[in-house]
């Protein structure tokens, strides 16, 4: 088990940003950056022995700085929407600035995680500590907030992903990472044949702007993956969810609430034999199948310029919008309470 340290560009204001690569006695390579908490690469052998970097990302630090698909980084103060920008708590209102369509704020503003300068620390030879304290006021949320990002990579092939906060005041947080994955490698195309699996029952209907409105609903058979199914099985279906969002772009319910780790999800791609298992004590996930990759012009590694449905996210969450319905767990960090939310990506073949 081995950390090392590479650089990996400068910014701007000429500081310069890090990645590290943490590798298993299996050989498995997990390179993160200080540029946002990103997750760079994951390269995991095949059936045959062969690897393959499954992470769909950028080569520089430079490109992490463009807020276009949020390749693999950390997001938040607030991951995914805010309706209108605003929300309640403690009854007084906080107005943010909109990022996203001129009115609604989406991954935390136009400041976030996303593009910030983590401070690194190697705690042990498979275990490395990311940093930063979010001011209070910043984005307009209220209340200063430290946070730790805790990446671990086992023996087992299993990358634990762990975030960890504390804050002066009562305030909101809800933190996601937004890997996009291709168990056949990053810049072999679609991921329509993989096959994939989540443990959930109801998930968070959008309505016609997209936007998660309180409803917990039953899976309908076009939404429901408890059983084996591949992701383009009914993708291209006229079902009104998957018209509204282009694809899968839904969260989905789980039982787990900040307790012990529960199996979220698992997907297999067959040619490669190459399986991934999610375990979270997040209380839900939410299953984005890369529906305007094509949209973001920024080449990624190796040149590559990934096209729709090239990838594939497994956010684990809390729901989006949530702030604005109470029938949604709530994303509330009161001050003297700590986050402690962790995933587990596990890696294997069958």
């Amino acid at each position: 088990m081995s950390i090392c340290r590479k650089d990996f560009g400068r910014l701007p204001d000429g500081r310069s940003a890090d990645l590290f690569e943490l590798k298993n006695k299996n050989g498995m390579i997990v390179g993160i950056t200080n540029i946002g908490a990103a997750i760079v690469s994951i390269t995991v052998p095949d059936r045959g022995g062969s690897f393959a970097d499954v992470v769909l990302g950028y080569d520089s630090a430079e490109k992490y700085l463009t807020k276009g698909a949020y390749h693999g980084v950390c997001v938040g103060r607030v991951a995914n929407r805010i309706e209108d920008a605003r929300f309640e708590l403690n009854g007084r209102e906080y107005n943010l600035k909109p990022n996203y369509e001129g009115r609604h704020m989406l991954h935390g503003g136009e400041t976030g995680l996303d593009t910030r300068l983590f401070a690194a620390a190697l705690l042990n030879q498979n275990t490395l500590e990311l940093s930063c304290v979010l001011p209070d006021g910043e984005d307009g949320f209220p209340g200063e907030v430290a946070l730790t990002v805790l990446y671990t990579l086992t023996d087992e092939n299993a990358l634990s992903l762990r975030f960890i906060a504390t804050c002066d005041s009562d305030t909101v947080i809800n933190l996601i990472n937004h890997a996009y994955f291709n168990l056949n490698g990053h810049d072999s195309g679609s991921i329509t044949d993989h096959e994939l699996m989540i443990f959930s029952d109801k998930y968070t209907p959008l309505n016609d702007a997209g936007m998660v409105y309180g409803e917990i609903r039953s899976v309908e058979p076009e939404m429901d993956f408890r059983n084996p199914k591949k992701i383009g099985r009914d993708i291209d279906s006229d079902f009104k969810q998957l018209k509204i969002a282009g694809g899968y772009d839904h969260n989905y319910m789980l039982d787990a609430a900040g307790g012990d780790l529960t199996h979220a999800a698992g997907v297999y791609e067959e040619v490669s034999g190459r399986a991934m298992d999610v375990y979270t004590n997040s209380p839900a996930i939410l299953l984005y199948t890369g529906n305007h990759l094509d949209k973001h012009r920024v080449s990624g590694k190796g040149g590559v310029y990934y096209k729709s449905r090239g990838g594939f996210c497994l956010e684990t969450n809390f729901p989006p919008n949530a702030l604005k319905y109470k029938t949604l767990p709530q994303p509330i960090l009161r001050r003297g309470e700590v986050y402690d939310y962790t995933t587990l990506f596990k890696f294997g073949v069958k």
